[in-house]
């Protein structure tokens, strides 16, 4: 059984029950590609790690930028037509390091609401309160794993803007409601797809798709299969 196989056959647990990468993954024995990058990996599977598909094939290029991003805590943009699994791509590294992965389609119906959170009226002690739940970005960015937003250059204008105070590495949130400011855990990493290159659609094949600002994005691109 190789390492990966071994990693994968690993009970799931919470994502809580890690902290840090305590092991290393060979990647020409995980990933089929020639490269000296050391790539850090968990040895606990928990729940919110994507299953291995043991027949997909790596593309060397798209890879080491998606590498870099675990390895190096990079925000990587994985560009590509539609069909060509640039998602898939990133879940699939993340299957074989054991990195919990979740990943948020920014439709038009996401909002900033969505990412961040609102109030809600909850049940405590048999009295009705008012309570803040968060939303997906700061339970991610509390927690070892990579959050992977889909259709990036579909997003709304409200909603980037939330996003872009995360782009860098140690880039705080600050939650204005709670008079909070999340500081993001060692093990986070950001990830976005998008089937443009950031200039809107210049093909006519993407309608609804935005002009995206300048960021502090490493760029990758997805080929098909």
């Amino acid at each position: 059984m190789n390492k990966v196989a071994a990693l994968s056959d690993a009970r799931p647990a919470p994502t809580s029950a890690i902290d840090l990468p305590d092991t290393f993954v060979d990647p020409r024995e995980a990933f089929g590609i020639e490269t000296n990058m050391k790539v850090p990996a968990f040895s606990v599977r928990t729940e919110h790690v994507p299953d291995i598909d043991t027949a997909y094939r790596f593309d060397r290029e798209t890879t080491l930028a998606i590498l870099a991003g675990f390895a190096f805590n990079r925000r990587v943009m994985i560009q590509g037509y539609h069909g060509t699994g640039k998602s898939t791509h990133i879940e699939q590294v993340a299957a074989r390091t054991n990195w919990p992965c979740i990943r948020v389609n920014l439709d038009s119906h996401i909002s900033r609401i969505d990412l961040i959170g609102k109030d809600a009226i909850v049940i405590k002690d048999g009295k009705q309160i008012t309570e803040f739940r968060e939303g997906i970005l700061p339970w991610c960015l509390q927690h070892p794993c990579a959050l992977v937003f889909d259709e990036y250059d579909a997003g709304r204008p409200d909603v980037m803007f939330v996003i872009q105070r995360v782009l860098e590495v140690e880039g705080k949130l600050t939650l204005l409601d709670q008079n909070k400011v999340i500081r993001p855990h060692p093990s986070f990493r950001l990830f976005s797809t998008a089937n443009t290159v950031g200039l809107g659609d210049t093909t006519g094949l993407y309608h609804g798709t935005q002009q995206i600002n300048q960021a502090r994005w490493t760029a990758g691109t997805s080929s098909p299969r």
